[in-house]
């Protein structure tokens, strides 16, 4: 049996979001369908599901490998070795105002754009840091 429309939709915004190029998705179907397709159009249920599965399972990873390093951008930028809820409480407020929503609540692509922003402003504040030590001496 065909896979459903619905596993078409998830597939593609899958796809999409991990930003997989075609020659890496005929790959994966290439492997999900045993060597039998390379066009997911030919997938059968079973088949979509597990690959669907699969790419859930690396995004999910993903995911907590970005709040991770969020994470850590955040105690470099305070400059502690443990997050205080003080610190927890300062990152939240500037996702929120930029993100509209605190750490645990970002999606994918919000958490890929906060990751960026948080370098930016580690790295500005390490400017500040070295600018203040240079001009103390």
């Amino acid at each position: 049996m065909q896979r459903t429309v619905n596993q078409n939709s998830r597939f593609h915004t899958l796809i999409s979001l991990r930003k997989i190029e075609k020659e890496e998705k005929q790959e994966l179907v290439k492997a999900f369908t045993g060597g039998r397709e390379t066009s997911s159009s030919k997938m059968t249920i079973d088949e979509m599901a597990a690959l669907i599965d699969h790419l859930e399972g690396e995004n999910q990873a993903s995911i907590k490998r970005m709040r991770s390093k969020i994470i850590n951008i955040a105690k470099d930028i305070f400059a502690v070795p443990d997050m205080t809820q003080r610190h927890w409480d300062a990152l939240n407020k500037f996702l929120t105002s930029k993100f509209k929503a605190p750490l645990h609540m970002l999606k994918y692509e919000q958490l890929r754009n906060a990751v960026t922003s948080l370098e930016r402003w580690r790295d500005s504040e390490t400017k500040k840091m070295l600018n203040e030590l240079l001009n103390g001496f």
